[in-house]
């Protein structure tokens, strides 16, 4: 008899119908996600409602700028960003964009699945932000830049990830880790899972990093909107030959979740 009831209701539960509202898009550590951005990249032309070309400007310490001339789409399923020395003026052009004033959004989770920068001396990186990052109070409640990954270490054969709170001057705050990754010109994915309670950083699927709300001066509580670049500086600029800079990456896909129970 116990035998024919475990029967009757594993066929129970096994019909019943959840409706679509209530199924996750994705599950990362337990948490259920909804979809709530897509871009795969198609067609000629960057999707303006969901990207503008970062605002042109000097970027770092060094002559390096970006550059709507650096940023374009292949017609073949990829987001391009360059990096080159312009040969007139001598500057580094790099591409960036972002979802400023488009898609922001506080938790879930963010991922990009992209190339790596092919030579040393720049980094490209996905991040989030928002101005109010420039706050010195609230620790990173009140706005925190998250680096899901930064590729400036080539040579070493490294990514990191960051967390900047509390502004960039005298009261600036900021935690940090490294992950391995061999620079092979393949795609990787990058993400990161920010809930109330703790940032989870991912490469390759692979978790590589776990940082509490107090490790990060409290976690973000405001929306934060998505930027892919490429840049460089005084952090990476001795090991970069300006004479021969051209290279690029390769934007498969970038998506973004919201968090379930949050909704």
């Amino acid at each position: 008899m116990e035998k024919l009831i475990a029967a009757l209701l594993s066929l129970m539960i096994s019909t019943l119908t959840i409706p679509d509202q209530y199924k996750p898009d994705l599950v990362v550590d337990g948490h259920p996600l909804r979809l709530t951005f897509e871009d795969e990249f198609n067609g000629q032309e960057l999707d303006s409602t969901k990207w503008v070309r970062a605002d042109e400007m000097k970027r770092q310490d060094k002559e390096n700028y970006w550059s709507d001339s650096m940023t374009r789409l292949n017609g073949k399923g990829q987001l391009v960003l360059s990096a080159r020395t312009d040969r007139d003026t001598g500057n580094i052009l790099t591409g960036a964009v972002w979802t400023k004033g488009l898609f922001e959004q506080s938790y879930g989770y963010f991922e990009i699945c992209t190339t790596l920068n092919t030579v040393p001396g720049y980094w490209t990186a996905f991040w989030l932000i928002t101005d109010n990052v420039m706050s010195e109070e609230n620790g990173g409640r009140d706005g925190t830049e998250i680096d899901v990954y930064e590729s400036a270490y080539h040579d070493e054969g490294l990514v990191q990830h960051t967390l900047h709170w509390d502004g960039y001057t005298e009261k600036h705050r900021s935690e940090g880790s490294h992950a391995p990754l061999v620079y092979d010109k393949e795609y990787h994915t990058f993400g990161v899972l920010w809930t109330p309670e703790e940032y989870i950083f991912y490469v390759d699927g692979n978790e590589t990093w776990r940082t509490d709300a107090a490790a990060a001066g409290g976690t973000c509580e405001v929306p934060l909107y998505m930027i892919i670049s490429a840049e460089t500086g005084s952090w990476t600029y001795s090991q970069l030959d300006k004479n021969s800079l051209r290279d690029r990456i390769m934007i498969e896909y970038v998506r973004a979740y919201s968090l379930m129970e949050q909704q």
